[in-house]
């Protein structure tokens, strides 16, 4: 299309390669001459050593058996040690479902450009965040009342990892309605009905590795490609950037780096350490700001810029 910029964001594709990479692992390691992983998305062990679990799955099961078991823990333990640290990780980057539901919103992006910018469709339903805090208090009572992991049963997560790894096609229809619902409601499941995602997001709130602001370059569009790019719903520009905050500290963030590749100014970076602001001047009143935002929100998605 003639006046559109194409390009190419490289934490997005990234971040896609991880997560099927992982995929990748799990499939190679139904066969027993590849050692280097072996398990699913529940619990697995890397050189048939090191044990890595899910931490829902491992207090699920603790709380259901009564029982403790040391190699489910300790993997539980370090990544649970790992998501302190960097924050829900495992959300925007390694997730099976994850990534299905990534390469299905970029399709939902696609058709609903070429709907009025005020549709309902465009704009999705909104389902409120909190309520996957609910569907985790729901599924730890469960395991401790009827002694059964019922959503290491039930996860959509799970049952994509199933399907694939072990050719499990008809699990897959559980998937594919939840896919056709989030062209209705966008991103529905990892942003509003994710108990796992509730804990990560409880465990990682203040993790270290975060998307820094840098002060010397926030606020000079306000274009809010950031905020419109984010996959959990969060208001980047108006919350953080704007409001001089030199982090995105919410809890929903995944570290996807989606909104760091949408920013036409470099003012967001994916790091450990705050950005120091060597201007001396905050950029955050830039006059002007204002006509910016308006002349950003006149244009349709799709027309000047487009992700691939």
């Amino acid at each position: 299309m003639r006046g559109t910029q194409k390009h190419i964001f490289r934490w997005v594709w990234a971040r896609r390669t991880t997560a099927a990479v992982f995929l990748l692992l799990l499939v190679l390691g139904r066969y027993e001459w590849f050692p280097w992983l072996k398990g699913n998305t529940a619990a697995t062990t890397v050189c048939r050593i090191v044990p890595f679990a899910d931490p829902l799955a491992a207090i699920e099961v603790t709380l259901a058996t009564r029982r403790a078991e040391i190699d489910l823990l300790v993997g539980a333990g370090v990544l649970l040690a790992f998501g302190v640290l960097a924050g829900p990780v495992f959300c925007g980057w390694v997730c099976p479902l994850g990534l299905l539901l990534d390469l299905n919103d970029a399709l939902r992006r696609g058709w609903t450009q070429r709907l009025h910018r005020g549709s309902w469709l465009v704009r999705g339903l909104r389902v409120p965040a909190e309520i996957k805090y609910g569907f985790l208090g729901l599924a730890l009572g469960f395991a401790l009342v009827a002694r059964l992991p019922a959503f290491q049963t039930l996860s959509p997560i799970n049952i994509v990892a199933w399907a694939i790894v072990f050719s499990a096609w008809p699990a897959l229809l559980v998937v594919g309605a939840l896919v056709a619902v989030e062209h209705i409601a966008s991103r529905v499941w990892c942003r509003s009905l994710c108990p796992l995602g509730a804990l990560y997001s409880l465990v990682g709130r203040y993790g270290l590795l975060r998307v820094r602001v840098d002060p010397a370059r926030a606020g000079k569009l306000r274009c809010e490609r950031c905020t419109q790019s984010c996959p959990m719903g969060i208001r980047v520009t108006e919350d953080y950037v704007v409001a001089g905050k030199s982090a995105i500290d919410h809890p929903d963030c995944t570290r996807c780096g989606a909104c760091v590749d949408a920013c036409p100014s470099g003012a967001l970076r994916l790091g450990m350490r705050a950005t120091r602001d060597t201007s001396g001047v905050s950029d955050h009143t830039t006059p002007g700001a204002d006509t910016d935002v308006r002349q950003c929100r006149s244009r349709r998605p799709g027309k000047t810029w487009r992700r691939v």
